[in-house]
């Protein structure tokens, strides 16, 4: 696979993972009674955030894979 088709389809899921994470808690605000003026996320509870971080790995892994792929046929040039 070509080094570009990696790193964008790397940055396309992690990307998607970073604005389900967004849109998550911002359905966490909207659905708080008191609304988002004295809501806070509590960022060291992994209820959510479990489910969202290997896709934050696998995105990350792949572009860094596109990378490196690019950077070594650069320099065997």
């Amino acid at each position: 696979m070509k080094p570009v088709i990696l790193m964008i389809v790397g940055a396309v899921i992690f990307g998607a993972t970073f604005a389900g994470w967004w849109l998550l808690n911002a359905f966490a605000c909207g659905m708080s009674p008191t609304g988002c003026n004295t809501f806070t996320l509590a960022w060291h509870d992994w209820e959510a955030l479990r489910l969202f971080v290997p896709t934050f790995a696998v995105g990350g892994a792949t572009f860094l894979i596109g990378l490196w792929k690019a950077v070594s046929e650069k320099a065997g040039r």
